[in-house]
Parts: C-alpha cells; structure tokens; sequence
C-alpha cells in the first residue's frame, strides 16, 4: 500500500509561473498512471494539448474553465466538475482566482515533466531520456 502526504508531494512538485504541480504518484510507484494535485495560479491561462497521454481531471476548488480548440465547446469548472481528454484535445484551461485540481495521467508520468512550447509533455522512458516528443 502506497501513502503520501500533500508534503511527500510537494518534493516531487514540478512549477512554472502558471500553475503548481504536486505529483502523488509517478510510473516507478508501477500503479499504471500518475496522480496528481494541480493549482492554477490566479489569472493565468493555459494552452496545453497532451499528444502522448490521457488525462483525467477533477475540480475540488475554486472555479475556472476549459476550452476544446479540437472538438469545440467551452465549459465552467468548479468543485465537483470532471473532463476527461480522451482524444489528447488540445485545450485551454483558465481560472480567475485560482482553481486547484485533482488529475490523473495515463501512461504515468516519470516526474520532472513540464509543458513544451505546444503545451505538452514528452513521453519518457524510466530513466528520464525522452522516447517521444
């Protein structure tokens, strides 16, 4: 059995000047995706389009909304609202006043993954080298 603590998550925690990343679970925890607690920093407004992974994702606080730039469509997001890219959509995700939320990632990710200029994460092999872009 695995337990962590919003403070073993915050040593894995990835930043940048938009959102705070803390990573529950990584590939080498073998549960077959990540977890993870995402906070989108006030104001801020990312474009973001998972080519190599799905991802789940739960809002538990705050309010904001996503943008479908593949399918369409534009939804408001506030605790107790889930989307699911199960299309790797490329999408915007925004919030006002900050939003913190709860995602899963499939394949998992490894840990010190960030966005690419596309918005995207690399898929990398166990040891950190980058398999696909």
């Amino acid at each position: 059995m695995l337990i962590r603590t919003h403070k073993d998550a915050e040593n894995d925690a990835v930043e940048d000047d938009k959102w705070i990343s803390r990573r529950y679970t990584l590939r080498s925890d073998g549960m077959g995706h990540s977890m993870h607690e995402t906070y989108i920093k006030p104001g801020k407004e990312l474009h973001m389009w998972y080519k190599n992974h799905k991802e789940t994702v739960l809002c538990i606080e705050g309010e904001g909304k996503i943008q479908d730039l593949t399918e369409g469509g534009e939804w408001e997001l506030k605790p107790g609202v889930l989307y699911a890219l199960d299309k790797n959509q490329q999408h915007i995700l925004s919030s006002k006043k900050g939003m913190t939320v709860i995602c899963a990632f499939s394949p998992a990710l490894v840990g010190p993954e960030s966005h690419d200029e596309q918005g995207s994460y690399p898929l990398l092999d166990d040891d950190g080298t980058v398999m696909r872009r």
